[in-house]
């Protein structure tokens, strides 16, 4: 179950961080990119622990060289899902914010089918107000930037998977 009380003050919510991506591949592919816990791994090249069901584990450990609470994911958890059109799990910040790293955030993916593709839009919300949490919003601006070039990437370098 997720703690609503792990969440910012929702009345002190700032914009959100939203990414759109247009990827020459089917919704119902992209989808399992980021629920199927092998594939994702492999796109990813991290640990991943994927419990697709409301309140399981979404997990990715991105550095396992720190000590466990300060690897990635850990304690995140699915929200809600419509398979192949909608996904959303909660999210943390990353270690070097150990101010905010247990107050949730929230992101939502919604994969919507276009003729040569897929468009892809991710929305982070649930970012607080203050210093600490404006830093933990143009860091995730470039990390989700990233995560999608490196979706995009490996998609280039496996066209046979999809």
């Amino acid at each position: 179950m997720v703690d609503r009380d792990a969440f910012a003050n929702p009345g002190s919510f700032v914009g959100p961080v939203v990414v759109v991506r247009r990827i020459a591949s089917d919704p119902e592919y992209l989808f399992r990119c980021f629920t199927d816990e092998e594939l994702m791994s492999r796109w990813l090249s991290a640990p991943v622990t994927i419990e697709l069901e409301v309140g399981g584990a979404y997990e990715i450990l991105f550095d396992e060289t720190q000590p466990p609470g300060l690897q990635g994911s850990e304690g995140c958890q699915v929200l809600t899902f419509i398979p192949d059109e909608l996904l959303a799990f909660t999210w943390n910040a990353p270690p070097s914010l150990l101010e905010i790293r247990n107050s949730l955030t929230f992101v939502i993916l919604r994969f919507t089918r276009v003729a040569d593709g897929t468009i892809v839009t991710l929305t982070h919300a649930g970012h607080g107000r203050g210093k600490v949490w404006d830093q933990n919003r143009e860091y995730f601006i470039r990390a989700w930037a990233l995560l999608f070039d490196a979706l995009e990437s490996w998609l280039e370098e496996n066209p046979t998977d999809r």
